[in-house]
Parts: structure tokens; C-alpha cells; sequence
């Protein structure tokens, strides 16, 4: 029996401030992509947002991820900040504590001015 490949996407969108769009699981076989993608914005000091929005899953590889790019934004002098997470993704950040010590949003980008 062939493994299923791992839907996951890490996708960078274009704007002012450095926010990473996500979609699909996030687990074991995925974690190392977003830290690729995710990890040298972290370290230059400015706030990085994730839309978590489109996330299915996430396991403790993924909650343990992303508290090393929470170490590695403030180390820099910036912040992670997690925007949008479905119900089942803010509940293990809930009850993994992760909650408390990294900043979770309704949306990841701030309303458009009028």
C-alpha cells in the first residue's frame, strides 16, 4: 500500500506586513516545510503572521513548531502571532497551553483602511 502524501501548503502573501497562509495538516511529515518557509522571516525581527484558517489538523509536531518560531521571532526582537485557527486547531492550542504564550487572532490581516 502506497503512503498518501501529505496535503500541505505554506504560501507567503503579498502585502505589508509578513503573514504565511496555510492550508491542510499539519503534522510529522508537513512540520519541516513550514519551518523552512516560515523560519528565516521569524529571524528578522519583524511580526510574523500565520492564517491558520485553512488548516484541517495540527499535532504536537505542529504545536511544537510553532513554538520554536515563536523562540526564534523574539530571540530576533519581532512576534509570531497565529490568525484564524478552525475550532479543532484552537483547541489544541487551548489545551496545550500554547494559547498563553503565543498571541492567537481572528483574522491575519488587519480591515482595509476607508
Amino acid at each position: 500500500m502506497a503512503a498518501r502524501q501529505a496535503q500541505f501548503q505554506v504560501e507567503r502573501v503579498p502585502g505589508e506586513a509578513v503573514v504565511f497562509r496555510l492550508a491542510g495538516n499539519l503534522d510529522l511529515t508537513t512540520v519541516d516545510r513550514l519551518r523552512a518557509a516560515v523560519g528565516p522571516a521569524c529571524g528578522t525581527g519583524v511580526e510574523v503572521r500565520l492564517d491558520l484558517s485553512a488548516v484541517d489538523f495540527c499535532d504536537s509536531t505542529g504545536v511544537g513548531t510553532f513554538v520554536w518560531l515563536h523562540r526564534q521571532a523574539t530571540a530576533a526582537g519581532g512576534r509570531l502571532v497565529l490568525c484564524a485557527p478552525r475550532k479543532a486547531v484552537r483547541e489544541v492550542l487551548k489545551i496545550s497551553g500554547v494559547d498563553r504564550a503565543i498571541p492567537v487572532i481572528g483574522r491575519a490581516a488587519p480591515p482595509p483602511r476607508t
